[in-house]
């Protein structure tokens, strides 16, 4: 290092002090050099080269210890012109946000806290329905690592276990004729820590069936599925998209409890129609619930 570097040992060993100084796990060996320990890190530096997307995780990359919320600092650079593919990752969120307003707990190193931009070429009537591929494409970085049998909860709850373990709040900047871009927020509770206290029965973590993978390793996969999946939807439309959706909800066939600003009901839910609407099977008929300002449970518990 001191030949690769032309400066001395002691300059080296400053700047490795300062480094461990930062957080970084680096261990001495003897005198052969130093070993960077990079444990579950987020730094982009530790899995950009790995990335093999055309554009998902290829525009700005913006990485911080703590943001206020990744949505809101995206959606910031969005309107400063980000290209499409920008991402902004905090190890912790200081005023993290879920659906209907309420607010996501985000602490350090407990969980993957990210947003990605896009600028989809869609009708903004189509908009909605990137939240149930966002849920799609989780569902399927998390079975690519290994994490099986993780479900959906009508509209993108990922659930393990009968527990929450994902929320996403996906935001949109549109008008009449054009999305100009759309924002979408992922919170993933990896490890036991990010549950908030007296929560734990209705939400969980990856650590409900053992060592979580790492989370760049995650990252990674999402990026990859999220791209793949909305190039097919910007191609093909939510056909096929849909049907994938449909095999890991949790929602569908079971009974389910409504609830809207103004009234409940109870019904069966039996599949979701060209807009991702429910179709739920009352005594009084067949309703459509659209996602927007309503909550869907089960009637037994939050599954």
């Amino acid at each position: 290092m001191c030949k690769e570097l032309g400066i001395s040992r002691a300059a080296i060993w400053k700047k490795i002090e300062s480094l461990r100084e930062d957080g970084w796990e680096i261990q001495g060996a003897g005198k052969r050099g130093y070993h960077l320990v990079t444990g579950d890190r987020l730094e982009p530096e530790l899995w950009q080269s790995r990335l093999e997307t055309a554009w998902c995780g290829k525009g700005t990359v913006l990485f911080e210890q703590e943001m206020t919320s990744t949505n809101q600092v995206l959606k910031g650079m969005a309107v400063e012109g980000a290209p499409r593919g920008s991402l902004c990752i905090a190890e912790k969120q200081s005023a993290g946000r879920g659906r209907l307003g309420r607010t996501w707990v985000s602490e350090e190193k407990s969980g993957l806290w990210q947003s990605v931009l896009l600028r989809p070429a869609i009708e903004p009537s189509g908009v909605p329905l990137i939240t149930f591929i966002t849920a799609l494409s989780v569902a399927q970085a998390l079975e690519n690592c290994g994490v099986h049998d993780v479900r959906i909860k009508w509209p993108n709850d990922l659930v393990l276990r009968k527990k929450k373990i994902a929320g996403i709040l996906n935001e949109a900047s549109c008008d009449m004729d054009m999305v100009e871009f759309v924002v979408l927020g992922v919170g993933l509770n990896v490890r036991r820590g990010a549950v908030p206290k007296g929560l734990e029965n209705s939400a969980g973590s990856l650590e409900e069936v053992g060592e979580p993978p790492l989370r760049r390793d995650i990252l990674v996969n999402y990026l990859t599925c999220l791209e793949n999946n909305m190039d097919l939807y910007e191609k093909q439309g939510f056909a096929v998209l849909g049907q994938a959706y449909r095999e890991r909800s949790c929602t569908l066939g079971s009974q389910v409890q409504v609830i809207t600003q103004n009234a409940s009901f109870t019904g069966t839910a039996r599949d979701m129609d060209e807009r991702g609407a429910l179709i739920v099977e009352t005594d009084q008929g067949t309703k459509c619930v659209l996602a927007g300002d309503v909550s869907v449970r089960g009637v037994m518990g939050y599954v």
